[in-house]
């Protein structure tokens, strides 16, 4: 078993090693968004509000909230992931303090076109799909680093990677 510190060593290696392989994406071309048609809607409340339900097909992000979705209270990732014309991708989905989904902002979810959750444990907290660690490193992350990152990268790449409405979300 792969200790937390040998998977931060392992991911820090295979982003070192994109940086020796560059993988180059127009996203001017990323407005296919036909690709996130295909995944769930996010639960216009946070699935955990009332407790922790396994195997809902929502768990708990583990990644940085407070640099990639600004104003989060929580987020979680969709799971299994579904297989599209981008990959293995998933949805993510941000809310507020009170618990109710976040559909525009920098603190808003957005879909990945390469899923880095394959379900999750006992507590509900994402178990990582450590060969989406790559994937959703070239096609996710960075775009946004490219569209200006933590300096409101999010404008931009939130036209492309549209932040899900949920489903009939009343507040």
């Amino acid at each position: 078993m792969i200790s937390l510190s040998n998977k931060n060593l392992l991911y820090v290696i295979l982003v070192l090693l994109f940086g020796l392989f560059p993988y180059h994406q127009d996203i001017t071309k990323q407005q296919n968004t036909i690709w996130y048609n295909y995944l769930p809607n996010c639960p216009c409340k946070n699935p955990d509000s009332t407790g922790v339900y396994v195997n809902d097909g929502w768990a708990k992000d583990k990644g940085n909230i407070t640099k990639y979705h600004r104003g989060a209270a929580e987020c979680f990732r969709s799971y299994p992931p579904i297989e599209t014309s981008e990959g293995k991708s998933g949805q993510q989905c941000c809310y507020d303090k009170s618990n109710n989904l976040i559909t525009e902002g920098s603190g808003a979810g957005t879909p990945d076109k390469e899923s880095t959750c394959s379900g999750e444990n006992s507590k509900g907290v994402m178990i990582t799909r450590l060969i989406g660690i790559i994937g959703h490193y070239r096609k996710d992350v960075k775009p946004w680093d490219d569209m200006g990152g933590e300096n409101n990268g999010w404008v931009k790449y939130n036209q492309l990677w549209k932040p899900n409405q949920g489903k009939n979300c009343k507040y």
